[in-house]
């Protein structure tokens, strides 16, 4: 089991016997497939003059792009549904407040943390 929450069911007929009250079931919940969008890690997700979005590569500068969001999963990602395409470049991780006159450096991965 990997979640508790309570809910109301409704039965298309009654099952016999009837369950007791409080009884605890295992079910699993299968929802619709969702259309194919990027995803990125939520922490590459930040906010500027009101508007969500996230600092992109562009031609070695950043710019603030503002994005439409979708779903998001329990592992940290979430949906793109409007503003990127596949194969954009995002920064993930600044140590800094960031703006389009920002100097960065590209790394792999951050120094003393583990993939």
């Amino acid at each position: 089991m990997t979640e508790e929450t309570l809910a109301k069911i409704v039965f298309n007929a009654p099952p016999v016997p009837l369950p007791p009250l409080g009884e605890l079931a295992e079910v699993t919940v299968q929802l619709g497939e969702l259309p194919a969008a990027p995803t990125i890690s939520n922490a590459a997700i930040r906010t500027v003059d009101g508007k969500r979005g996230v600092w992109k590569l562009v031609e070695g500068g950043l710019t603030f792009t503002p994005v439409v969001l979708g779903r998001s999963s329990l592992d940290g990602l979430v949906q793109v549904v409007e503003g990127l395409s596949v194969g954009d470049q995002v920064v993930l991780y600044s140590e800094k407040t960031l703006s389009a006159k920002s100097r960065i450096n590209i790394v792999d991965r951050l120094p003393g943390v583990s993939p």
